[in-house]
């Protein structure tokens, strides 16, 4: 009879000790995942700021009266097509002076302008980060960010 409880004690000790080290290692998964799906959405972010940083300085360093036209987009590819990111920049331009005619946007009448005659221009930048993240949906993840930039 003591025999018995002995080895029922111990199956029971063994279940117990299973339960707890499969509960571990799920939260170990999960804390992983979590951590990559994390720096995967920073690394988004630190594209799309560098990538509105390159409109930018893109935009200061073509000289639109010249040239007459506008720089429209700045695409680019980070990594490989299976885990990288595609980065899609969309630059559109409002107002005044020192941009040519073709580039500009019509401000909508109920926008205020940006100062006597709209003579301040201005660019909104759009930056669109895409990538995938395939432990979480099939469907890629696309981080936006808009700026306003007086140039």
């Amino acid at each position: 009879m003591r025999k018995a409880f002995s080895m029922i004690t111990a199956i029971f000790v063994i279940v117990i000790l299973a339960t707890v080290a499969m509960l571990s290692l799920n939260m170990v998964a999960s804390t992983a995942q979590s951590t990559t799906m994390q720096y995967r959405k920073e690394q988004a972010i630190l594209y799309a700021r560098s990538y509105t940083e390159m409109a930018i300085m893109a935009i200061t360093q073509y000289n639109r009266v010249a040239n007459n036209n506008c720089v429209n987009s700045i695409n680019g590819v980070v990594g490989n097509a299976a885990d990288g990111y595609t980065v899609r920049t969309v630059i559109s331009y409002i107002g005044g002076a020192g941009v040519p005619a073709a580039c500009t946007k019509p401000l909508a009448p109920n926008v205020v302008s940006f100062g006597a005659n709209n003579t301040v221009a201005a660019a909104i930048i759009d930056v669109y980060v895409t990538y995938n993240d395939v432990a979480t949906s099939p469907v890629p993840i696309v981080y936006h960010r808009r700026t306003l930039q007086k140039i």
